[in-house]
């Protein structure tokens, strides 16, 4: 029986060789031989961890959206207009996506997957005051611009060079929901 610290180097291993492949080549182009060779581990240790690479992805997701739906829910909706309102629920969700910057964005970029889909009916579930229906915006229009708005800012934001720290991230996140979309055209020029 494998240690618990022993279990998770080596699941560190695989994550780091798991990121390192998908980033260069692609999730369709990664091999278990190709992993485990980057890893430094046997053919049988990734076996006893995963089923194959598709178990392994699914695994990372999983984590991922438990770990979300904790953050969801245990801290509130952050209140756009206290400033000092800094225990929230997106600042914790910023603060977990920075310390796994490089898996989130490897998950996040795969537009189609049910993953991406999961993350953001999350952040709808925390973003999203819309209730009824309007003639001119839809319901399901207003949930897709602001979901796949917040996504498209939390990738940008993970590839960005330097990727800011945590706070000040949520401090543009936060002044950019008071803004219109004439403002922040504005800001655009």
């Amino acid at each position: 029986m494998e240690s618990n610290e022993k279990r998770l180097k080596t699941e560190m291993k695989i994550q780091r060789a798991f990121i390192k492949i998908v980033s260069a080549e692609g999730f369709d182009k990664l091999t278990i031989s190709a992993l485990i060779k980057e890893a430094k581990i046997n053919r049988g240790t990734f076996y006893i961890h995963y089923l194959d690479k598709y178990d392994l992805k699914s695994q990372y997701e999983k984590e991922i959206i438990l770990d979300i739906q904790n953050i969801f829910s245990n801290y509130k909706k952050p209140d756009l207009y206290k400033s000092l309102n800094k225990n929230n629920a997106f600042l914790q969700l910023f603060k977990y996506l920075y310390r796994q910057k490089e898996l989130s964005i490897l998950l996040l970029k795969d537009y189609d997957s049910k993953f991406v889909k999961d993350i953001k009916s999350l952040v709808l579930s925390i973003a999203s005051n819309a209730t009824e229906n309007d003639d001119k915006l839809p319901k399901n229009y207003a949930n897709e611009l602001l979901s796949q708005g917040i996504l498209d800012f939390l990738i940008y934001w993970l590839e960005g060079t330097p990727v800011l720290k945590p706070q000040k991230i949520y401090d543009i996140f936060i002044y950019t929901r008071t803004l219109n979309p004439e403002q922040l055209s504005n800001r655009c020029k």
